[in-house]
């Protein structure tokens, strides 16, 4: 692996996180995983849903002060 790719980081989605937990759901209703497992899983799943959150929030909140001063 060259450097170049080292340092690109994959953001994921909502869409991909729900993805996840659906993958994960199923495999416990199927016993391939653990509950164990699905608990971390699930955890990282609602901690990247709430910087998500965060993260559009600010952007908007940006963008409304790009627009009162633009106002002004």
């Amino acid at each position: 692996m060259n450097m170049k790719n080292e340092n690109e980081k994959k953001c994921l989605s909502v869409e991909d996180a729900a993805n996840i937990l659906s993958d994960t759901l199923q495999e416990v209703a199927e016993r391939k995983t653990t509950l164990r497992r699905a608990l971390v899983i699930s955890r990282l799943a609602l901690a990247l849903s709430k910087i998500i959150e965060i993260s559009n929030l600010k952007e908007r909140v940006e963008f409304l002060e790009q627009s009162l001063k633009k106002r002004k």
